[in-house]
């Protein structure tokens, strides 16, 4: 049990948002995993990982948000499928002030909303290359102060304390997240975006090579990480997901896709609409036609 607050009076209440969560009056405590007598508790479905808390404060505004974030697995995209089981994150969030229930509650979901931002920055994407916009696993508790001075009743993001809110859960899911194991998406390497993305990369660059093995592979390593192959896999992977969030036409994303890979390669796009793995397989051959 990880213990984030104790209350000496009875004037906190919180909102949970767990499987056996709801509305607690005067609670004394929250705290992760195991509850104390007159506390409340959210699962921590990464007990042993580390915990970050991040304080935003804008005039009246103060709040505090402590997580358990573990993104490496179980991170989902809504309508895309079932997550895996493992991983999750945790949020107690903090707010110096009193509000009605149905704020606190809006707080919750502006919270989430956080979560998602965290996914979308740092691309976290599920098995089949789809940005991620959750995880199967996220619980939280909004505390509230009943002895403040301060009656607030707006927290989306169109008030300043839904942007305090989404601050102070951004900054600690994202630095909880980083802090176990969570890759950092790197602006360097192309293969990894495409791997990301869908490619099966260690696949691909496995079907080439042939005889000198570590020419053929300091070739690739060169092409992954030069900076003309690192902005065309960028601009693959946008039209990629333009094509499947409808943004874009097939036909229209396809062909421009192809072009792009044709003319930074010089040479025959390997065929395909999937640009991403098309791209992986053209770098592959081209690092594969450098070795003497």
């Amino acid at each position: 049990m990880r213990t984030v607050s104790s209350y000496r009076d009875s004037l906190h209440d919180a909102v949970v948002t767990s499987p056996r969560g709801g509305y607690f009056g005067s609670v004394t405590s929250v705290s992760f995993e195991g509850r104390i007598d007159g506390g409340v508790s959210v699962p921590a479905y990464a007990p042993e990982s580390t915990m970050a808390c991040r304080t935003v404060v804008s005039g009246r505004n103060s709040v505090r948000a402590f997580a358990i974030s573990d993104l490496s697995e179980g991170a989902v995209r809504a309508g895309s499928g079932v997550g895996s089981a493992g991983g999750g994150t945790s949020v107690i969030l903090e707010i110096d002030a009193d509000m009605p229930m149905t704020t606190m509650v809006r707080a919750a979901i502006t919270s989430m909303e956080a979560v998602t931002c965290v996914l979308q920055d740092l691309d976290v994407r599920d098995g089949d290359g789809n940005v991620c916009s959750g995880c199967s696993n996220l619980s939280m508790a909004v505390v509230r102060n009943r002895g403040s001075d301060m009656y607030l009743r707006g927290a989306g993001k169109h008030s300043r304390l839904g942007q305090v809110i989404a601050e102070s859960v951004y900054g600690a899911v994202r630095e909880s997240a980083l802090a176990n194991g969570l890759p950092m998406p790197s602006g360097g390497d192309a293969l990894s975006r495409l791997g990301r993305a869908g490619a099966d990369t260690a696949g691909i660059i496995a079907a080439h090579g042939g005889v000198d093995r570590d020419q053929y592979l300091a070739e690739v390593e060169g092409l992954s990480s030069d900076e003309r192959m690192v902005a065309l896999a960028s601009a693959i992977v946008s039209v990629s997901d333009g094509m499947a969030w409808g943004l874009i036409p097939e036909e229209a994303g396809v062909g421009m896709g192809r072009s792009m890979i044709g003319s930074a390669i010089g040479g025959d796009v390997p065929p395909g609409d999937d640009l991403v793995s098309a791209l992986a397989e053209a770098l592959a051959i081209l690092a594969e036609s450098k070795v003497e």
